[in-house]
């Protein structure tokens, strides 16, 4: 049968079968009357079967009648049949109306709240923050005033510099910049010495400020005052100041790191399982017995179903299915040339922190020991950095 438009579907139609000695002689009253048929197809001589709109039924069946032919209703749809259906179950009308007011009503209520824009301080901070500002799950967010809810937020997180709050139905955007923190200032006046931060072997003294108490070829120890924060002068004495420059020194490093020799490799799956759960606010609801701690040797995965729309509501009720892996433990051996190698991957980057952007290594040498189910990889190196580092002067330095 010919396929008709959405609109016809949704305003009502009905499907008739006519069946009599004069089936061609009802379409043509049919179109002398005005009853438009959306559709007609002959199922034998006699028979034929139309569709029209819901409203020209009775219209048709008398025609029908004056053709000696007779019309049966075989199928029905469309906005009118489903809205007689919905008053015959007045407890399914009610309850979706009742769900239609309560999704309504969720929009003024906050069950979703998201935080962007912090990188140092902690997003649970900044949302204990806006709990205690009056901002939680289940508040009424209409009542909530957007100037204050700033003003309170900042005083209780001074790392903050700027903050807001974007309500989108029942979903809550916190948007947060942190302060830049202020550079240390360097002040000529505050007395200060250059001191060695490890023990070297003095190869180039720069002194900008100060009195160089080293010279090269030195040996200096950690701590060890290398460009103190005095001057002396022929006529005012000893003078304090903020000394300045650059040591350069051979220093020396020895470091270590060890991983076993013997690993436990979980092995392939043997038993799966899911359990299931229903979240409702803080709350959790558990179906299924004794503890929600899984085995050692258990591979867990959790999935949640939110129950939300994107932009329109968003609940506090979720179903989370839980999938345990059983996954027993394996004997394994470990690869001894791949872990020598992340071994000295890891002491080289540790050394390149210690000396700093600016400093070199001269040379570098790798041992490995295997003792007591361990491999230790050892670094001896010899780099070449500045060992100046500026600590005040007070009055127990002095």
């Amino acid at each position: 049968m010919p396929v008709f438009d959405s609109l016809n579907r949704t305003a009502g139609w009905c499907e008739l079968r006519v069946r009599g000695a004069l089936p061609a002689a009802f379409l043509n009253r049919c179109a002398r009357c005005g009853v438009e048929l959306l559709c007609a197809e002959a199922e034998d001589p006699v028979t034929l079967l139309v569709r029209i709109r819901s409203r020209d039924r009775k219209r048709a069946e008398r025609l029908a009648a004056r053709c000696q032919c007779t019309a049966t209703l075989s199928a029905a749809g469309g906005a009118g049949v489903f809205g007689r259906r919905l008053l015959r179950r007045s407890a399914a009308v009610l309850g979706l109306l009742l769900a239609l007011a309560l999704l309504c009503a969720s929009r003024c209520f906050l069950w979703e709240i998201t935080v962007t824009g912090n990188e140092t301080v902690p997003t649970g901070r900044v949302l204990d923050a806006l709990a205690d500002c009056g901002v939680d799950l289940g508040c009424f967010w209409p009542g909530l005033t957007s100037d204050n809810l700033r003003s309170e937020l900042l005083v209780r997180l001074p790392e903050l510099a700027w903050a807001t709050v974007n309500v989108y139905g029942s979903r809550a955007e916190v948007l947060v910049r942190e302060r830049v923190p202020k550079p240390a200032i360097w002040r000529a006046r505050d007395p200060t010495d250059l001191t060695a931060k490890h023990a070297g072997f003095v190869t180039k003294v720069l002194a900008l400020n100060g009195t160089a108490l080293v010279r090269p070829g030195s040996a200096v120890d950690a701590g060890e005052v290398l460009i103190a924060g005095y001057a002396d002068s022929a006529f005012g004495g000893r003078r304090t100041l903020h000394a300045a420059g650059e040591v350069w020194a051979d220093t020396w490093y020895e470091l270590r790191a060890a991983t076993p020799l013997d690993r436990a490799e979980k092995g392939g799956i043997e038993e799966k399982s899911a359990r299931w759960a229903l979240v409702i606010g803080k709350n959790r609801l558990n179906f299924y017995r004794g503890s929600s701690i899984s085995d050692t040797n258990c591979d867990m995965i959790s999935k949640e179903w939110r129950l939300a729309l994107a932009g329109w509501f968003s609940l506090p009720v979720s179903l989370v299915r839980e999938t345990a892996l059983t996954r027993p433990g394996e004997d394994g051996a470990l690869d001894e040339r791949l872990a020598c190698e992340q071994l000295e991957a890891e002491l080289h980057d540790r050394l390149l922190r210690a000396i700093g952007p600016e400093g070199t290594v001269c040379e570098e040498h790798y041992s490995t020991t295997r003792s007591g189910g361990l491999l230790t990889v050892c670094l001896r190196a010899r780099c070449t950095e500045n060992l100046a580092v500026e600590r005040p002067i007070t009055t127990e330095t002095e």
